[in-house]
């Protein structure tokens, strides 16, 4: 008797099992059973023509009761667009018979490698993912992306004088040499995009020149780390400029040089050459210093120099004028973040660890708004002075609008300038400030401390009538910063 009931109940077993598996590999064939997908288009930032994508992902839904089978998964075009995709860990342009239980799901990856298109101006590259499901009936994903041909220039070194034309953007892969005889000269409207290597290493001269149209500098990603935060934001996306102690006469006006792991190192050259010149331009989001001078002749003015790890400013030596500058050190990334603006007359080197003495002949900064979250961005240190040596310190902040602790020590350096307090209300001054997207806006807002406390100051206002968006200062208020309030 035991053995017979034990025969009946595996035979019973036997039979569940036999209509669990059958029901498992039944596939519907009901019109009215469909899949959903977490989007209906995958649409990708602008693409470098042969240069992949990032990847992007969306899910594929069977919320049905039923099983549901995909007869076939394939690109409209046949994958001739250049988008390719990886369907639940396989990749391919065309995949069949795929199964998906009831209430289950999929991911699908898709990238894009988009063909020169041999036009200035990007191109619209669409396609779509056809899924055929047993039914018969077919659903899409549209997948869209701008391909924009770029000249790609790896180890490139310019040994005459060159021209750079802003007829396509340029992708520079290692160092972009400037040779100690060479000018290379950037037309305005141009944009120089740098992979994470990139940078410019500069022996001669740089001239950009963007009073028709504005000259960028940054790094080649165009994708997102999130949906609301583009890499573009984001800091050390490439290196930066680097001028060495051959290099003079580098003029930069209407420059955007933004997300380098820095901006501008000047290193070492005479004080009686110009090292630099830069108007109406921004430096913003860097990994180190915004603007690095050593023993340099520069002129700053009109010039937004924010947001950086290091300091927006240091200054070894040298002669330096800064002009209408809103300098302004809201570093979003670390606390540990250096001032906005520094300044010293002696270097110590990373080599040999000795302290050379660079004097500082003059530094000159009028009408800035030099501003942060700390208590004390304007710091200067000097060289102590000793029997054998009387070290040079020579600077003048006039009518400017400083974050900064007073010392009485050096009061008569500071004419007319306004204090401002250290907090977290130093932002209210500037029209955005966003630290969760990473969005800053340094125009200023209307209660902003730093209008109408500027001064025409040596007719200042003859050579810089206009603000760094070409709004007419007025002389009868005038704002300190390079941004006129309007």
């Amino acid at each position: 008797m035991m053995k017979q009931i034990l025969h009946y109940i595996s035979i019973c077993a036997l039979l569940i099992c036999a209509a669990a598996c059958e029901k498992e590999d039944t596939f519907t064939t009901d019109s009215g059973s469909v899949l959903a997908f977490s989007t209906d288009t995958i649409a990708f930032d602008t693409v470098f023509t042969t240069i992949g994508s990032s990847t992007k992902r969306f899910t594929i839904y069977n919320n049905n009761s039923d099983n549901v089978r995909i007869s076939r998964v394939s690109f409209r075009s046949g994958g001739t667009q250049g988008f390719r995709m990886n369907l639940d860990g396989q990749y391919g342009t065309t995949f069949t018979d795929v199964k998906m239980q009831k209430n289950d799901s999929l991911f699908c990856f898709v990238e894009v490698t988009v063909n020169p298109q041999d036009k200035d101006n990007p191109v619209l590259i669409d396609d779509q993912i056809v899924f055929t499901l047993e039914s018969g009936v077919s659903q899409v994903v549209n997948l869209q992306a701008y391909g924009q041909d770029v000249i790609i220039l790896k180890n490139y070194k310019v040994m005459e004088d060159e021209t750079f034309t802003a007829q396509r953007p340029y992708l520079i892969r290692g160092a972009l040499t400037i040779d100690t005889l060479a000018e290379l000269t950037i037309d305005p409207g141009a944009t120089l995009c740098f992979h994470a290597d990139g940078f410019i290493d500069c022996y001669g001269t740089l001239y950009a020149d963007g009073e028709e149209g504005l000259i960028t500098f940054r790094g080649d990603r165009t994708d997102k780390m999130f949906s609301y935060l583009p890499y573009d934001r984001l800091d050390n996306q490439w290196k930066g400029i680097y001028l060495n102690a051959t290099s003079h006469d580098n003029y930069f006006y209407n420059v955007d040089i933004h997300s380098g792991n820095y901006g501008i190192i000047a290193t070492d050259t005479a004080t009686t050459e110009i090292k630099l010149e830069m108007y109406n331009s921004v430096i913003h989001n860097v990994g180190g210093d915004g603007i690095n001078l050593t023993n340099s002749l520069a002129t700053i003015a009109n010039t937004q120099i924010s947001n950086a790890r290091g300091n927006c400013v240091e200054i070894f030596g040298g002669k330096s004028r800064f002009s209408f500058c809103t300098i302004a050190q809201f570093c979003p990334w670390t606390a540990d973040r250096g001032h906005a603006f520094v300044f010293y007359n002696a270097f110590q080197s990373n080599e040999d660890g000795k302290t050379y003495y660079l004097p500082l002949e003059m530094l000159d900064v009028t009408n800035c708004f030099i501003t942060g979250y700390d208590k004390d961005e304007v710091y200067g240190t000097p060289l102590e002075p000793t029997d054998s040596l009387k070290p040079v310190f020579n600077f003048k902040f006039t009518n400017c609008v400083l974050t900064t602790v007073q010392n009485e020590k050096y009061q008569n350096f500071f004419v007319n300038c306004t204090y401002t307090e250290a907090d977290a209300e130093n932002k209210s001054n500037f029209r955005t400030i966003d630290t969760d997207k990473y969005f800053y806006d340094f125009r200023l807002s209307e209660s902003s401390v730093a209008r109408g406390k500027g001064a025409n100051i040596d007719n200042l206002l003859d050579d810089y009538p206009y603000d760094r968006m070409g709004i007419q200062r007025k002389p009868e208020s005038i704002d300190v910063g390079c941004y006129q309030f309007q």
